[in-house]
């Protein structure tokens, strides 16, 4: 299915692109509310989709995400000054308050001038300690209606860092669950992580299927288990959401939402429906084991010359991921540190098109197989609802009251043998969503 031209939809993001649309009709997570910690505090650069911005908490509480420079000169708002009311350009005074209009021109009188100025400015909503953007044109859906987005903040957390590769890259890790019995897990001990059972370690050809929901794909991996069947189902959500079983730790996901089309941010969700999130949970992934990887806060400046100010991962290309090759690691015999890492050490260094920055998988030489069904289909899901303007409202207005997206992930010994009937039998522990069957 991977022809150039595919290739091409699949992967662009910005401004006037179909996959581009699909991002701008949800709504995003942007950044922690963490990073915007102080009301008046400083400024932090972000880029989305390719369209660089700068968010703020103005002296008054309220937060904004804008253009990243003054209409005037095109200065960076960024070492501008936060007030009550806005953001002001240090260059000549220019201040703008959230919704983008400019208030006041420091070095122009006339009034009516400054009234016709306005900066491009995004709807902004805070929840779940996460600052979401909307980018899209018209009236905004509602937010996702995550099973996590209501708990209580002891219940859940989420944590995001930079991927120096296109997002769908990232994405379809997710949808790949035969690398965990291999990359994740230590033949030595059979160890895998603690969101996976025995079974994966043993059995290192899973039986693969994938089936549509109204909104994204099942897939679905079958292991044999002693006189049973080792069933997980993990959720894949357009454009980007993913929900991931577990056994012993909280229930995971992410979102891989692009930078621009060869950086990403990826995003980690983590929740615990039972009480408080475990301490040996926060205790395992506090060592980069997991999901976030050993990060720093930082300004970083992306290979396409923007400056942003993100969690930046330790172990990157650059560093061959701290790679020990003669010690291994505590999950993996890779001899790289955590999962996140070992997974963007073999995605970051895919075979990149030509052009691409060296961030774009040249899908044109790939040699997929039949375990790359889930991945396979979930591509032909998102070029189905990009595929015209029908299509892509049509997807809309599935997402328009959120509760598309209020799915759970499944980790099940069964006896039931056929795909068809699990996925029946189970179909009310999935979610709202029905998937064919």
């Amino acid at each position: 299915m991977s022809t150039t031209n595919r290739t091409d939809t699949l992967s662009r993001v910005g401004p006037g692109t179909k996959v581009g649309a699909l991002f701008r009709s949800v709504w995003l997570p942007a950044l922690l509310s963490s990073q915007l910690r102080e009301p008046g505090g400083s400024p932090v650069r972000l880029k989305l989709l390719g369209e660089e911005l700068v968010a703020f908490r103005t002296k008054k509480g309220e937060v904004g995400i804008t253009q990243a420079n003054c209409a005037h000169r095109l200065a960076p708002l960024y070492y501008g000054r936060v007030e009550d009311d806005g953001i002001r350009c240090n260059y000549h005074g220019w201040l703008y308050n959230s919704r983008g209009q400019c208030l006041e021109m420091q070095n122009e009188p006339d009034s009516a001038i400054c009234s016709k100025v306005k900066i491009k400015a995004y709807p902004v909503v805070e929840k779940a300690d996460i600052v979401w953007i909307y980018m899209g044109e018209g009236e905004a859906p509602e937010l996702p209606k995550f099973p996590w987005i209501d708990l209580p903040k002891s219940q859940r957390n989420a944590t995001v860092w930079i991927q120096e590769s296109n997002w769908l890259q990232g994405m379809e890790g997710e949808l790949d669950s035969s690398h965990v019995s291999i990359l994740h897990t230590n033949p030595a001990t059979l160890a895998t992580s603690p969101v996976h059972r025995p079974y994966s370690a043993v059995d290192l050809t899973p039986k693969l299927y994938a089936k549509d929901t109204p909104i994204g794909i099942l897939g679905v991996a079958r292991r044999n288990a002693d006189n049973q069947y080792y069933w997980r189902v993990s959720q894949f959500m357009v454009p980007a959401f993913s929900s991931i079983p577990s056994v012993d730790f909280p229930v995971g996901g992410r979102a891989f939402i692009p930078i621009d089309d060869y950086n990403t941010y990826t995003w980690d969700f983590n929740y615990y429906s039972k009480g408080d999130l475990p301490q040996d949970f926060l205790d395992y992934t506090g060592k980069g084991l997991a999901f976030p990887p050993e990060s720093n806060y930082q300004s970083y400046r992306l290979n396409t010359g923007t400056i942003i100010d993100a969690f930046v991962p330790v172990r990157t290309a650059e560093n061959n991921y701290l790679i020990n090759r003669d010690g291994g690691s505590l999950s993996s015999p890779s001899g790289i540190h955590g999962l996140n890492d070992q997974d963007r050490a073999m995605q970051e260094g895919m075979l990149a098109t030509e052009g691409s920055e060296g961030r774009i998988v040249d899908r044109e030489k790939e040699f997929l197989v039949a375990t790359d069904i889930a991945i396979v289909r979930a591509r032909r899901r998102i070029l189905n609802i990009v595929q015209s303007e029908e299509s892509l409202e049509q997807f809309r207005q599935t997402i328009k009251d959120g509760t598309a997206y209020s799915v759970e992930p499944l980790d099940v010994l069964s006896q039931i043998e056929d795909v068809d009937g699990f996925v029946r039998e189970y179909q009310t522990q999935l979610g709202p969503q029905k998937a064919s069957v």
